[in-house]
């Protein structure tokens, strides 16, 4: 597989999510200046809960789905497909039956748990639907996945996107906080329906919920996901457990707020470098998992990539923060930045060590998978809620940052014995220069005299931008060596 094939899709799926992050920069605007801090900590609460309760529940069939799809669409065999989407729609259908109903009973526990009180319970409650439009959604997606539609799973999102932007626009313009449950109910009705009428297209929604055989067929599927799911409850549950720490101390929802926007800064506007990774690279790597050359290969090459696009990205980032701040939210947000600076290197760790994390999931080891992502999540969770009582978000910045250097060093050595992973020496010559240059330019922003600070890390950034431009049209060039 060469570099170019890598970069076409980074570049197809990575200019929609840029498009994606346009509008999510004036929704962002928007709910910053009509809910405030408060509001947004809240919504940014019921989000969590609705990717908690999802993950509880769905039992990492979206994931499994795509695994069982990929290689009958390689086959070309379309009867075969139709046959399985209907299995797996079947069994999503189920899941969302039950995520809903599980958000139910649970809400005045979720109530007390994360607000000492059970005055919130209705409004969990009111979430249960939100939770199974994400199930069902997820079905849809991992079809798309599954059958390399690619291009529509692109489209479908800017669509969403604009949707969400509308809802907010005009829900939060005329009930303000209180629209913060309507917004999450018609944003997730809406991403279902428009991924159902992509999909819809080439394999008709049927689900046969009371056929005993079609439920045969999709128990392995469950099985499959079983470990996936259960990294995805420890996630959603080690994010919740921060939250909860945020929500109660001094600044209550206020500090959520800042936190939520904090991490909203450092990750969400990057993540659309990860995504051609998420819908192109797993298929891919599966396939070149049983021949070691082949394997190194292919996670060496994805990490020689995302690591070219993401350093400019964060240097650009770490510069521009002041306005970037004041721009997708308000004055009263500035308090944010020291957790943002401090974060930053998270992101850049995750570039080099998301595509090494894959290789359990890759070889089908699920027990390997889920006890990494445990290690991860006690690690994340200790570091981040230690950092926040003691100093505050920068603390909380700083723990993001080291968890995911202590991820990309435990899943670099143990993965180098379990799979005989290898480092390149290409890729070393790529990616540590890079983190230098981020370094020094988060050491100029410590600098009290502006011209120093942003002289200094102005001249870095040039040189951090040539340097991915010119290693990147390198290797689109060339073919990856092992």
């Amino acid at each position: 597989m060469s570099y170019s094939h890598i970069l076409k899709y980074t570049g197809l799926l990575g200019s929609v999510q840029f498009l994606n992050i346009l509008i999510s920069i004036v929704r962002n605007k928007a709910a910053a200046v009509l809910i405030g801090p408060v509001g947004m900590g809240l919504a940014d609460l019921y989000f969590r809960t609705i990717d908690l309760l999802g993950n509880s529940t769905n039992f990492g069939l979206g994931f499994s789905a795509v695994r069982r799809l990929s290689p009958l669409c390689e086959q070309g065999n379309l009867r075969a497909l139709k046959l399985q989407s209907q299995i797996i729609r079947t069994m999503i259908f189920w899941a969302a039956l039950l995520g809903a109903i599980v958000t139910i009973v649970l809400s005045p526990a979720l109530s007390l748990w994360l607000f000492h009180d059970t005055s919130h319970a209705l409004s969990i409650c009111a979430l249960a639907p939100a939770v199974a439009f994400g199930t069902l959604t997820s079905g849809e997606v991992a079809i798309l996945r599954g059958t390399s539609r690619l291009k529509a799973i692109a489209s479908t999102s800017a669509l969403v996107a604009g949707c969400t932007l509308l809802f907010a626009l005009v829900i939060y313009s005329i009930w303000g906080i209180s629209g913060v449950i309507p917004v999450l109910l018609l944003t997730t009705l809406a991403t279902f329906l428009l991924h159902l009428r992509v999909s819809t297209r080439q394999f008709p929604y049927h689900i046969s919920p009371f056929r005993f055989r079609v439920l045969r067929s999709g128990r392995p599927l469950i099985q499959l996901g079983a470990a996936y799911v259960g990294a995805g409850i420890l996630g959603s549950g080690t994010e919740m457990l921060i939250r909860a720490t945020v929500v109660n101390s001094e600044n209550g929802l206020y500090a959520a707020g800042l936190y939520a926007a904090g991490l909203t800064l450092t990750v969400s506007y990057a993540r659309m470098i990860f995504v051609a990774m998420d819908a192109d690279y797993f298929p891919r790597l599966s396939a070149a998992a049983q021949d070691i050359s082949r394997q190194n290969t292919t996670v060496n090459s994805q990490i020689n990539v995302l690591s070219m696009l993401m350093a400019p990205f964060l240097i650009i980032l770490a510069i521009s923060l002041p306005l970037m701040v004041r721009l997708l939210y308000s004055a009263e947000y500035l308090p944010v930045m020291p957790m943002v600076w401090a974060a930053l290197p998270f992101m850049y760790f995750k570039s080099i060590y998301s595509p090494i994390a894959y290789l359990s999931l890759a070889h089908g080891d699920s027990r390997v998978y889920f006890v990494m992502e445990l290690i991860y999540d006690v690690v994340f969770a200790a570091a981040v809620v230690v950092g926040y009582r003691y100093y505050g978000l920068l603390g909380a910045g700083i723990g993001l940052s080291l968890a995911n250097l202590a991820d990309l060093l435990l899943l670099s050595l143990f993965y180098r014995k379990k799979y005989q992973f290898r480092f390149t020496r290409q890729g070393a010559s790529l990616y540590l220069p890079q983190g230098i240059l981020l370094l020094g330019v988060l050491c100029c922003m410590l600098l009290e005299s502006v011209w120093l600070r942003y002289g200094i890390s102005g001249a870095l950034c040039c040189i951090s931008v040539l340097f991915s431009f010119i290693q990147l049209k390198k290797l689109w060039r060339s073919r990856p060596t092992a």
